[in-house]
């Protein structure tokens, strides 16, 4: 049991670290946590988030190096936050394990299923379970939910979906050197997508609520049929179309999609045989079927869903809490194994190219964005009824395919074969 207010440390600055800096700085006026320490191999370009974080006025030291920042401060710390690129977070877990910190690890841990297990077995020797980053299981509004599903009052759970339509334009695939990437010139397996990165959290959340034999449950993804398309010039895929069956008989439905013009289009559903449950980024709506509709507003549907709350709820835990991690190491398994047989079911991520993608500037952003229209609507009609783009006559659609899980050992194999296929690993101009 940990002392509040937690001492920390966070692993990285830029990038999406922001966000964590900003919850310890609020975790730090709550009085459960203080910030002791952070690093960045890239500080020395990094000065104005120094200064905005205020590092020096709240006794925050810098390293370049986590091996230097832990040397020096690893006696005296409680937790090491994790929010370094997904190349490292094996590593560096590795590294709080070793000295006996508390761990909270950003999403997605990996996306290489051979490399979560091996986190996994570092995990044994762990002091205290590792929280993963998707914060939305916190909610209480979906925790909420849940409750009900495992308690049976909305009938047996046949069929969830997932729908996101997120646009992402040059800025998004040039912001570092491995956004959109399969592999790394060193041979990782990073396997960067709207589906694996971005989105990953729903499609997190579609396997915690189908997992409906407990509270903290989620559902293993059994087979899987996929369509994965490129509008970008990357390596991996920016739009995914995904069904499958779960272990539990549930099926399911995935449309994502960077390459479109909406900002944030996403729903996520839930069909059952008593209610229909939608959640949205206006609240969440469920439709029994005798006609009554319970409608939850945004702002009570997405509370508890920030970084911070995420944070505080595993300081909460270190403290003597009578809850679990919200989402540990072996509950991403799941999640890690949907993703991969994105890529052992689709024969080739095809390449979408003109005329069936515009580029285009959107107001305020220098570098134009690939599109492909119609895209989502698309991915409202497939997560409707299940048919893809090729089962659909699209004229730039491409084939499907079948994996199940027993073709988890063929990841490696199957990357290299659409890593040789033609447009993979195109550059923009």
């Amino acid at each position: 049991m940990k002392t509040i207010p937690l001492k920390s440390a966070v692993v990285g600055i830029g990038g999406f670290a922001g966000a964590h800096h900003t919850a310890w700085r609020e975790l730090e006026q709550a009085g459960l946590g203080k910030l002791r320490a952070t690093c960045d191999p890239a500080v020395a370009r990094l000065g104005e988030r120094v200064e905005r974080y205020e590092f020096d006025a709240r006794g925050v030291t810098v390293y370049t190096g986590i091996d230097e920042m832990l040397a020096a401060h690893g006696q005296r710390l409680d937790v090491l936050d994790i929010a370094s690129p997904i190349r490292f977070h094996a590593e560096h877990h590795r590294l709080a394990v070793k000295h006996g910190l508390a761990c909270y690890l950003e999403k997605p841990p990996t996306l290489d299923p051979e490399e979560l297990e091996q986190m996994l077995a570092v995990e044994k020797d762990a002091r205290f379970v590792t929280q993963v980053g998707f914060n939305y299981i916190t909610q209480p509004m979906r925790q909420e939910i849940k409750r009900r599903l495992v308690a049976g009052e909305f009938g047996r759970l046949r069929h969830v979906s997932f729908r996101g339509a997120w646009r992402r334009g040059q800025w998004y695939y040039q912001r570092n050197n491995w956004a959109g990437r399969l592999l790394l010139d060193d041979g990782y397996l990073l396997l960067d997508s709207c589906a694996g990165n971005a989105m990953a959290h729903y499609l997190h959340n579609l396997l915690f609520h189908a997992g409906t034999d407990g509270q903290m449950n989620w559902a293993m993804p059994l087979t899987v049929e996929a369509e994965l398309y490129r509008a970008n010039p990357i390596e991996g895929a920016d739009t995914v179309f995904a069904r499958g069956v779960l272990d539990n008989g549930v099926k399911f439905s995935l449309a994502a999609t960077h390459a479109c013009a909406a900002d944030n289009d996403s729903a996520e559903v839930l069909e059952c045989d008593g209610a229909r449950i939608v959640f949205t980024g206006g609240g969440v709506q469920i439709t029994h079927d005798n006609g009554r509709v319970e409608s939850i507003p945004a702002d009570d549907a997405n509370s508890g869903a920030r970084v911070q709350d995420h944070l505080a709820a595993y300081c909460r835990y270190l403290a003597g809490a009578p809850f679990p991690p919200a989402t540990r190491l072996a509950d991403a398994r799941p999640f890690v194994h949907l993703n991969t047989l994105l890529y052992l079911a689709a024969p080739r991520i095809t390449t979408v190219s003109a005329p069936h993608v515009v580029i285009e500037k959107w107001p305020g952003e220098e570098l134009a964005t690939h599109h492909i229209p119609g895209i989502e609507a698309l991915c409202r009609d497939f997560t409707a009824d299940s048919r893809f783009p090729s089962e659909r006559g699209v004229p730039w659609a491409g084939a499907s395919g079948t994996a199940g899980i027993a073709a988890l050992p063929t990841l490696r194999a199957a990357i290299a074969k659409i890593k040789a296929t033609d447009g993979a690993g195109r550059k923009f101009q």
